[in-house]
């Protein structure tokens, strides 16, 4: 049966068409590894999705550009090398996986990732939980012993609040045994971004910050470490950035050291 036989508006038969297009198995994996990582050589992609074939691969990527959503560069003739990456199509449906996620954080069964909340103030980590609990397993921490004895049982993004009580964010830090989100107020020191951390949240900020916050952390775990760290670096600028002015910051050394840092890692690959 053709979708033109189908009583339904137009709209809605161009919904079933899209529907067809990434119900197939591999498409949205490669549109989203795309999306991630950025352009991709055809053997990135091949170890990037576990249990695909050279040939399903294949017969994805020529599907995926005759729909017009990903298109593929030639980088080198001899030996021959090539690049897949998303086309202006293929970014436009990046606010329907956005739109999807909600949905199935929202109506799907529960996600077993834990979040761990620390602050020094119980009725603030309760906010915190009412916030977010309806999509995660969320833990609270109100001292230094609390939030050691949480990590124990295995979390997946601690947001954490830079005046924890008793805390050594140094040490705590240091080691990152899970995605960590640092909690500043609303004109931090410049000196507390030397704190490596993956992201900064800066009071006040409301639920949908943070649950895009917990969620870009949750999609950031498989990242290679200099991934990892760049990702901090920009964060912890681009915060200082939006708060002081080009001149404060040019003379501020924690500033220019993660600045220089990056440029570092920018010159490496």
């Amino acid at each position: 049966m053709s979708y033109r036989d189908l009583p339904i508006p137009p709209n809605g038969r161009y919904t079933l068409e899209a529907i067809a297009l990434l119900s197939k198995k591999w498409s949205p994996v490669v549109l989203l590894l795309l999306r991630h990582r950025g352009p991709q050589g055809f053997n990135d992609l091949l170890e990037g999705i576990p249990d695909i074939s050279s040939r399903v691969l294949s017969d994805t990527l020529e599907s995926l550009q005759e729909a017009g959503l990903i298109e593929r560069h030639v980088v080198s003739e001899s030996p021959l090398r090539v690049r897949y990456e998303r086309t202006d199509a293929g970014r436009e449906m990046d606010q329907i996986f956005e739109d999807l996620a909600d949905w199935a954080a929202s109506h799907l069964a529960h996600s077993n990732q834990t979040v761990l909340v620390a602050d020094g103030d119980s009725r603030i980590t309760e906010m915190y939980q009412q916030w977010v609990s309806d999509r995660y397993v969320v833990c609270r921490a109100h001292d230094n012993e609390e939030f050691a004895a949480r990590l124990a049982d295995g979390i997946d993004v601690a947001l954490l609040d830079i005046g924890l009580p008793g805390i050594d964010i140094h040490k705590f830090v240091s080691r990152r045994p899970c995605r960590t989100v640092l909690i500043v107020g609303d004109q931090p020191d410049p000196a507390l971004m030397s704190i490596e951390c993956d992201d900064v949240l800066r009071k006040p900020f409301v639920r949908e910050t943070a649950l895009e916050t917990i969620a870009t952390q949750l999609d950031r775990v498989d990242e290679s470490p200099e991934e990892r760290e760049r990702a901090s670096l920009l964060a912890r600028t681009s915060l200082l950035e939006s708060i002081y002015s080009r001149i404060r910051l040019e003379d501020d050394e924690t500033y220019c050291d993660l600045v220089a840092r990056l440029e570092e890692l920018d010159d490496s690959t």
